[in-house]
């Protein structure tokens, strides 16, 4: 499952800044991603993590190093996949409660 950049159609200027900003190292510390239900929050979500991740750092994703593997496989120890128990939305208490729960692991 091969996920990159060009998975996302027709929100070039989402995805060039979200590119330029690992290039350049001025990643924010939060991004919202708001739309329609099946509008590709998620996918482009996980691909940003992807590339912030990918051993390369110029904003696009290799795949070939073994972070991009991990991502591609859903097991990139430094990733972590926030799931709602709420049906309706993620709040800022649902992540909170995820950071807490994780803060005593060490990043890799």
């Amino acid at each position: 499952m091969m996920e990159d950049f060009s998975k996302i159609v027709g929100r070039n200027d989402i995805v060039n800044h979200m590119k330029q900003a690992i290039a350049t190292g001025k990643v924010s510390h939060a991004y919202i991603l708001e739309g329609e239900d099946l509008s590709g929050k998620n996918l482009l979500a996980r691909i940003f993590a992807k590339a912030l991740q990918c051993e390369k750092q110029d904003g696009n994703i290799c795949g070939t190093c073994l972070s991009c593997e991990q991502a591609d496989e859903m097991s990139q120890p430094d990733i972590i996949y926030v799931k709602p128990e709420k049906t309706v939305c993620l709040g800022v208490d649902d992540i909170r409660e995820q950071v807490v729960a994780d803060i005593g692991i060490k990043p890799y």
